[in-house]
């Protein structure tokens, strides 16, 4: 195995001790990497070993048991073409108000930001291609915060003036906080209950939506909504999954220019994308075989 950092290390050897058969993916995955790319999966890895604490073994059960949960999506959705819930009242009633079935799933996203290159090239790209390209003392706003990793970021970036989140679960933005604690924030973070759908005053410099689109049944909705939101010379970051089937996920996008034009019929005007698929496939073969791809956004009010 590919000796990568000593956090990284120590969660692939629980990972491997676990699930060998494993390894090879995990293998794959980092020998793909280049050397900032593996420098950045070192530095995630260690706020990762700040979130799992002494629990690792809990988390790697949920990873294994999001891998196998996303396997089953992908038989369905190979044999349907469509995701098999279309609704949020389906998602809601099957997948988030289930405690244990949310937990394991919340456990697996978190390593895989790890072993997922197109989640870890993602991470990178909001780190090194958005933040440090936002106004000095920018207002920042996250939508669904989830872990809190991004919002780390920008509540240690120097030239961020000020940080908030929204999210519509109070459990979700409970999660949030205990995270950014174990994350060691000291910077007052305003983690709010509010829909996206529901009219709001806001005047942000950098907005953040990702992995929320697939979620909603009206997406393009929600990025109007955003939109109305971004101060003058305001960006947002997108980050989307095309063809990525899961339990919780209810909107299909095809391409990742299906994502593309969704942003730009909210008034927005492209600055930068990157498509990252799924490990293992180069863009081509996963265009052409519809597997799984992360669409990066970076967007600014249309002149």
């Amino acid at each position: 195995m590919l000796s990568v950092d000593r956090s990284v290390d120590w969660i692939i050897d629980a990972v491997v001790a676990k699930w060998p058969e494993h390894e090879r993916f995990i293998q794959t995955g980092l020998c793909a990497r280049s050397h900032d790319s593996i420098r950045h999966s070192a530095e995630t890895a260690k706020l990762v070993r700040l979130l799992v604490g002494d629990e690792l073994d809990r988390f790697v059960d949920g990873y294994r048991w999001m891998c196998d949960m996303i396997l089953a999506e992908e038989i369905e959705f190979r044999r349907t073409g469509k995701y098999r819930y279309s609704s949020f009242a389906d998602t809601n009633r099957h997948v988030y108000q289930d405690k244990a079935v949310m937990s394991r799933y919340m456990d697996g996203l978190l390593l895989s930001q790890i072993f997922f290159n197109n989640h870890q090239a993602m991470l990178e790209f909001y780190q090194s291609r958005f933040l440090p390209y936002n106004r000095a003392g920018y207002r920042h706003l996250e939508i669904g915060p989830g872990h809190g990793l991004l919002l780390y970021y920008a509540a240690y970036d120097p030239c961020c003036g000020e940080v908030t989140a929204w999210d519509i679960s109070p459990t979700s933005i409970a999660h949030t906080r205990e995270c950014l604690q174990k994350l060691g924030v000291e910077r007052e973070i305003d983690l709010r209950l509010q829909d996206i759908m529901t009219p709001a005053a806001g005047n942000f410099d950098s907005i953040v939506f990702s992995e929320v689109m697939e979620h909603l049944e009206a997406p393009q909705q929600a990025l109007s909504a955003i939109t109305n939101l971004l101060s003058p010379n305001g960006r947002l970051f997108v980050n989307v999954p095309v063809n990525s089937p899961a339990i919780d996920h209810i909107y299909l996008m095809s391409t990742p220019e299906e994502a593309i034009g969704m942003v730009t019929a909210a008034g927005l005007e492209i600055v930068e994308i990157l498509v990252a698929p799924v490990t293992g496939y180069s863009e081509e073969r996963a265009r052409r075989t519809r597997s799984a791809i992360s669409c990066g956004i970076i967007a600014k009010r249309a002149m």
